[in-house]
């Protein structure tokens, strides 16, 4: 069938406007994959062009398959998503010891551990030597973790949980971790492209490159493609990989769409139940109705229920957008880390089905809270300045919630995120849809906020 003139018109205005030297795109509608392919290229000194077969870390849509890989334990006996983790590894703890009691997988699955980045991942990708070769050593060196927020309060972006899911994923099934991704998704889905290890694409011979402008900091390789900076990023990915640490194609990830919607008799081995489970709500982000499942963001479209995640390097930018109840989703890969894969793939969805949300990504999103409009003097609690690791945000007061001026987490410019106040305490960005709380102390002041997994403390 193929991308329609309008999809193809789409896809070369946004790699235009926003610099983006390649992407790789594929649709899915009802069990089929309708439209698959590159568009500029992969390599830009090669002028090697991209194509659906071009290899991509997926970055963190990865984590929807380490969510799939712990229904598939649920669903054989060996889990139980509300038992502590310590049943199944016992020397897993954090700094709090009763924290450590209580964290469960659904609270790791669900980015609601109150543990957020702790930077074990950050030393991962700057550090020349992995100070954590393994998922157990990661693990193990968790017990250095101080919480953001108290188990279950907050939503709090934490890859080092689902390192943690990973390494219990492994340790019940008795295989790595690898071996257990190939065997019970790759191989049953047919995903040829994928690999479960970042040297398989880096060797590849149909790779993509990962790119910058401007200062990409410590991720600067030193190699220059034309004009472009050739982004670094580490070789050993394997401590993170149920995190983000998978390779693969948008071929691929297409066909990983249709086993994930097809409810009656998926290849991934789960009942309609585990996958509903995955992709419905598990931590609700306000009264809003949208939240978080296990690996998949959850919003709404009227009555359509639409899932997806997004995946960020430096220099890669990656989305899976899907609809189950219309068997329709969207694959889009990028080789630019600052632009936001998932408004193209967006913009490509409302050609496939009609508007989803909005007419331009420069528009708000439309999603609705019965939460009472704050005043200016309601908002001047959460005013000033807080740090985080890469600088300075700072936090003024917007109509009906917070306006945030903080420099970018990876290698882009400086953002300035608008909020809705939709809960105590609680924000969304009318952009993205993504929950930004803020935490109090024991005397009721407000200390931090939580951006993207990061604590920004107040200054």
């Amino acid at each position: 069938m193929g991308f329609t003139p309008e999809q193809e018109a789409i896809i070369a205005a946004f790699i235009g406007e926003n610099d983006i030297p390649g992407a790789a795109v594929a649709i899915v509608k009802d069990d089929e994959i309708v439209a698959e392919g590159g568009f500029g290229v992969a390599d830009v000194s090669k002028e090697a062009p991209a194509t659906e077969h071009t290899i991509w870390p997926i970055c963190s849509i990865t984590k929807s398959f380490t969510g799939v890989s712990a229904m598939q334990l649920v669903e054989s006996g060996k889990l139980s998503l509300d038992e502590p983790v310590q049943t199944y590894l016992p020397g897993f703890r954090v700094k709090d010891d009763e924290a450590s009691r209580r964290l469960t997988t659904r609270l790791l699955l669900r980015h609601n551990s109150g543990m957020g980045r702790t930077g074990h991942q950050d030393r991962t990708r700057e550090e020349e030597v992995n100070p954590y070769p393994t998922r157990e050593a990661l693990v193990n060196a968790l017990d250095s973790a101080t919480l953001q927020s108290a188990p279950g309060q907050c939503f709090s972006y934490c890859n080092e949980g689902f390192a943690t899911v990973g390494h219990m994923i492994e340790t019940i099934a008795g295989v790595p971790l690898e071996e257990y991704f190939t065997r019970n998704i790759f191989e049953p889905v047919g995903m040829s492209d994928s690999s479960i290890n970042f040297m398989d694409w880096k060797n590849g011979a149909d790779r993509t490159y990962a790119y910058s402008r401007g200062d990409a900091g410590a991720f600067d390789s030193g190699e220059r493609h034309g004009d472009y900076i050739v982004v670094r990023l580490n070789d050993d990915y394997q401590t993170f990989l149920s995190t983000g640490g998978i390779v693969s194609s948008v071929h691929d990830i297409a066909l990983y769409q249709i086993a994930s919607m097809a409810y009656d008799d998926s290849p991934l081995g789960l009942r309609a139940g585990s996958l509903d489970h995955m992709q419905s709500v598990q931590f609700p982000f306000g009264d809003t109705g949208w939240g978080y499942g296990f690996g998949y963001w959850v919003f709404w479209s009227g009555s359509t229920k639409v899932v997806g995640h997004s995946g960020g390097l430096p220099g890669i930018s990656t989305y899976s957008m899907m609809i189950p109840s219309e068997k329709t989703g969207v694959v889009v890969f990028t080789n630019r880390g600052d632009r936001r894969a998932s408004f193209l793939a967006e913009q490509l969805m409302n050609t496939v089905r009609g508007k989803l949300w909005r007419d331009s990504t420069d528009d708000d999103l439309p999603f609705e809270t019965r939460y009472p409009k704050p005043s200016l003097v309601d908002l001047a609690q959460y005013e000033g300045s807080y740090e985080f690791r890469a600088g300075t945000a700072e936090v003024e007061a917007g109509d009906g919630g917070v306006v945030i001026k903080t420099p970018s987490r990876l290698d882009g410019p400086p953002l300035t995120i608008t909020t809705t106040q939709v809960g105590p305490d609680t924000f969304m960005s009318r952009d993205q849809g993504m929950s930004i709380p803020f935490v109090r102390d024991d005397s009721g002041r407000v200390v931090r906020f939580l951006n993207g997994g990061y604590a920004y403390e107040r200054v």
